[in-house]
């Protein structure tokens, strides 16, 4: 049973999230992602905060991981912290932000064939000019 505080995340639903930020982190891609997405910044004071170098409260802890995840979807990463992702995984998928992961043919003047990213974790070959496809992000 998930402990409950009045106006925010249950314990388990906090705990949850600062679980994706730690598998992202040690997987070597939030960094990386956030500076694309503007959000170094967020990932650096939500650090900051789990290493006890800086006191947060836990609302504004919860704040600073929303704001994370709206810069992280507008930016075509998807939800990085928020429930609504199975796994936490980059690039991600987001329900306010839908974003199509896929594999597109490498040729200077490419065909039409589309791999989804998701289906095929390695890039595709193409038969035409033997090279692997490139792998684009589409929001829809």
């Amino acid at each position: 049973m998930a402990i409950a505080k009045a106006g925010g995340l249950s314990v388990d639903e906090l705990a949850e999230r600062l679980s994706r930020v730690c598998t992202l982190m040690g997987a070597g891609e939030l960094e990386e992602a956030a500076r694309a997405a503007g959000a170094a910044d967020l990932v650096a004071a939500v650090l900051a905060a789990l290493r006890g170098d800086e006191p947060m409260a836990r609302a504004v802890l919860e704040r600073r991981l929303d704001t994370l995840d709206d810069r992280m979807a507008a930016a075509g990463f998807g939800i990085v912290t928020g429930a609504t992702k199975g796994l936490p995984t980059l690039p991600g998928n987001s329900p306010g932000h839908p974003v199509v992961h896929r594999w597109t043919c490498p040729a200077a003047h490419p065909c039409e064939l589309l791999a989804s990213a998701e289906s095929h974790p390695e890039a595709p070959v193409c038969a035409m000019t033997g090279r692997p496809f490139v792998y684009d992000r589409v929001r829809q």
